[in-house]
């Protein structure tokens, strides 16, 4: 194994610090240095914290060294983490250029890094309509057991296709992967803010807390603004209605509302739904069926072979439809958080 660097020894007692104590500790080190050691923190949060044996004994044998000022706080193990820290060590114009530089370096160092923290669900839906050249790439930076799942979603012919560009990805060039790493995580971020259901972009980023912001109100308010608005561009007041009601909302759906788009759903349609989806939406569909349509749930799961991810974003477009025409009938109620 390589020697563990100054550097990362640094930033292994820095992960372990508040931001507070760990501004403390940068403040007597050059920007440069600083810099420096932030990337190294970003790099390790970036690849899942994981460390060798004889790396977690070291970081142990440094921590020990400070041992006043441990925190054991795992939960600031981010950019975020890193971001304040630089700005609580640095006055405010050196700190952004440092933030900035942190990234830089770290998309040139591992352009992938953050991609691979990704839910296969989310990520099959970002890779859908990429050519096979950059769902290679994209694939060739994953855990095999990762690749192999995801492989499995495409048809014979393109996951050939997939797999010898997987066999020639060493040779791309690090600047083609951050270009590839970038645009697959706009495409993350754009599926998320949708809630999964379009690609999204800045415009629907805003028309979402207008339809958030309009959902809160009276029904008769709501409807007279939502007419003015269509009134005025009848496509935009179309996505105003479909986005106050979107995937990740269904945690904070009211119960009833819910139970009754649940029983007007098809038991395989609402498998395909709960695919790779997150444990608290899970948890709240299971919670508002009936035992019989737990079990109806659990049946057609377990007959479901690697669905597409077009086929799963489909199934949980069914659902939200049918909340959506409740939330129009004014029957949909938000427990606000």
């Amino acid at each position: 194994m390589a020697a563990i660097t100054g550097t990362k020894k640094a930033a292994m007692l820095l992960m372990r610090l508040d931001p507070a104590s760990a501004s403390e500790l940068l403040k007597v080190v050059p920007p440069d240095t600083a810099t420096e050691i932030a990337t190294e923190m970003a790099y390790i949060n970036a690849s899942g914290g994981a460390m060798s044996e004889e790396e977690e004994q070291v970081a142990h044998n440094v921590v020990q060294e400070f041992g006043t000022l441990l925190s054991g706080n795992d939960s600031d193990w981010s950019l975020g983490f890193v971001r304040q820290m630089l700005e609580s060590a640095m006055p405010a114009d050196q700190s952004a250029q440092a933030f900035e530089r942190v990234k830089q370096r770290l998309d040139f160092r591992d352009p992938f890094a953050a991609i691979r923290g990704t839910k296969l669900g989310e990520l099959s839906a970002a890779l859908e309509g990429e050519p096979p050249q950059v769902v290679s790439l994209v694939l060739a930076e994953l855990p095999a057991k990762s690749s192999a799942e995801l492989l499995g979603q495409f048809e014979e012919s393109v996951s050939h296709q997939i797999i010898r560009g997987m066999a020639g990805a060493t040779n791309v060039p690090v600047e083609a992967k951050v270009r590839v790493a970038g645009v697959i995580k706009k495409r993350l971020q754009a599926l998320r803010t949708s809630g999964g259901a379009t690609e999204g972009n800045a415009r629907e980023g805003q028309i979402r807390k207008v339809s958030v912001l309009l959902r809160g109100l009276a029904k008769e308010a709501r409807d007279q603004m939502i007419a003015s608005i269509k009134e005025q561009d009848a496509e935009t007041g179309a996505l105003v209605m479909k986005m106050m009601v979107v995937w990740d909302d269904l945690p904070i759906i009211n119960d009833r509302a819910l139970q009754e788009a649940l029983r007007a759903s098809d038991p395989r349609k609402l498998a395909l739904a709960v695919v790779n989806v997150e444990t608290r939406v899970a948890d709240k569909i299971k919670m508002n069926l009936s035992e019989t349509g737990r079990n109806m749930l659990y049946e057609e799961s377990m007959l479901l072979n690697n669905p597409k991810p077009k086929a799963i974003l489909e199934a949980r477009d069914l659902l939200l439809q049918d909340l959506r025409e409740l939330n129009e009938a004014g029957m949909l109620e938000f427990e606000e958080v």
